[in-house]
């Protein structure tokens, strides 16, 4: 089976309402990335790859056949661009994964300094 690796750090995530579009995920592994986090006040958030803040995120594997329906969901490539980073493993590995940029930040965004929208009180 063909899979890609992408990282998960808002509704995609376990537990999240758009999980459902992983499904099928071979396997998921808590990860976090560089960069920063923002609360869009749209009910999802956007990353920026700037910054050297911690985000908290998941590691997802899944078939290469659902990707064009996480595409969908994520507005790519009109609201959103996907841009491989490297993801830190609870165990310290290192690996490159797709993670989805919003290049225009809305005005309203506010950043989630905790890196973790599961926690972004």
């Amino acid at each position: 089976m063909n899979t890609v690796q992408i990282i998960a750090y808002g509704t995609l995530m376990t537990g999240e309402c758009n999980h459902r579009y992983c499904r099928n995920a071979v396997s998921i592994q808590p990860c976090t990335i560089k960069g920063t986090i923002y609360d869009t006040g749209w009910h999802f958030p956007a990353f920026r790859p700037e910054g050297d803040n911690t985000v908290h995120a998941e590691l997802i594997e899944i078939p290469i056949a659902d990707w064009p329906a996480v595409d969908r969901l994520e507005g790519y490539p009109r609201l959103y661009d996907r841009m491989l980073v490297p993801a830190t493993l609870e165990d310290g590995d290192t690996v490159e994964a797709w993670v989805y940029v919003m290049d225009n930040i809305p005005p309203q965004a506010k950043v989630i300094a905790s890196g973790d929208w599961k926690n972004r009180e």
